[in-house]
């Protein structure tokens, strides 16, 4: 059986890395939003029993200062997930305030 992972993303970096115009953000033709990402397992879990790591990945080309933008970490699943309290729709950012 596969092994299932959990975990979660800041989606409040996201909008600002977004609307900064960090490399990893572009627009498709269909006008959806993509971000890249660069996602690793790491040698032993972190302190919340974190094992992987997630940052945005930046193209080849771009400035030192987008290199290494973490936005979240995962874990293995085990048992039920619980997470933070829901948000509603005006905690979402809105997509047309981004520079592509």
């Amino acid at each position: 059986m596969a092994k299932m992972i959990t975990g979660s993303i800041c989606l409040t970096e996201l909008n600002e890395k977004a609307k900064a115009g960090h490399s990893a953000f572009s627009r498709a033709q269909n006008g959806k939003i993509y971000f890249n990402v660069l996602v690793w397992e790491n040698d032993q879990p972190d302190k919340y029993g974190n094992n992987f790591s997630v940052q945005l990945n930046a193209k080849k080309d771009a400035a030192e200062s987008e290199k290494k933008q973490y936005i979240g970490n995962l874990k293995y699943l085990e048992g039920g997930a619980g997470g933070p309290a829901n948000v509603t729709d005006s905690d979402i950012p809105d997509e047309g305030k981004l520079p592509f």
